[in-house]
């Protein structure tokens, strides 16, 4: 009887053995996966980081060109490519009077937008822009108060609109300065020059350079997109930019705002 009591003390203790043995691998497997997110995570800091200062200086560099004349009025959007450091950034600025201002876009001009550009709408495209009147004209409010979009992300609190959906037409919209409700922006022209558009096809055919381009005249207002590959991918850095000083600023434009780097497609 001893014998089998001992063989069976001896296959719990080899079952403890084995337990505890996978225990500790998965302990450790925990730490180094632990270790590998947190390497990743710091490696995307680092790329972002590196994107937006990357991307700012080029942004800078483009409106001091746009400034002293280096684009032609009757040509393509200003748009460049710069060298700086181990990045090559390109940079276009697109005249926010070329987008769909969607405080003052008529259901129609809406209606179309989402048609052509939303891949999700599709026969809903004229029930989603008569939502994004309706919360125009009541702020989604009882009773209605009118109201305003103030970045585009506020689309988000229009019934029916959904992050993808806002991704689908975020290049082609602006919430300040854009086409008068009468106008009609291009909108295939806007959209050959999104930042995907570039990623893909490079700047615009056309587009002046540095030594042939000619005085810009009329923009004043510019959504600017700093295009920088880092870490395999491409990183958009966009801002918002109006001629003329702003308060704090020694530069001749003011920045109305500044959108975090962010990855719109892997790299070469």
């Amino acid at each position: 009887m001893r014998p089998a009591r001992h063989g069976r003390e001896a296959g719990v203790a080899l079952a403890v053995v084995v337990w505890f043995i996978a225990g500790m691998s998965l302990l450790v497997a925990g730490i180094v996966s632990r270790a590998t997110v947190d390497t990743q995570l710091a490696q995307a800091h680092l790329f972002r980081a590196q994107a937006e200062a990357a991307g700012d200086g080029a942004i800078n560099l483009l409106m001091a060109d746009v400034l002293e004349g280096r684009f032609a009025s009757s040509g393509d959007v200003p748009a460049a490519s710069y060298r700086l450091g181990a990045f090559t950034v390109r940079v276009l600025a697109m005249p926010t009077a070329a987008l769909v201002d969607v405080n003052t876009a008529p259901l129609p001009q809406l209606a179309r937008l989402f048609r052509e550009y939303d891949t999700a709408a599709g026969d809903e495209a004229r029930a989603l822009a008569a939502s994004v009147v309706e919360w125009r004209r009541s702020g989604g409010q009882q009773p209605p108060r009118p109201a305003r979009f103030d970045v585009v992300e506020d689309l988000l609190q229009v019934e029916g609109m959904t992050r993808t959906r806002l991704d689908d037409i975020r290049h082609m919209v602006t919430a300040s300065g854009g086409a008068a409700s009468g106008g009609a922006p291009r909108l295939a022209w806007v959209a050959a020059r999104s930042p995907a558009a570039v990623v893909r096809a490079g700047l615009p055919e056309g587009a002046p350079s540095r030594r042939q381009a000619q005085p810009v005249s009329g923009a004043s207002s510019y959504r600017v997109d700093a295009l920088v590959e880092a870490g395999d991918r491409y990183w958009l850095r966009r801002r918002w930019v109006e001629l003329g000083a702003g308060w704090g600023s020694s530069l001749p434009w003011a920045t109305r705002r500044v959108e975090p780097a962010r990855v719109i497609g892997g790299g070469a």
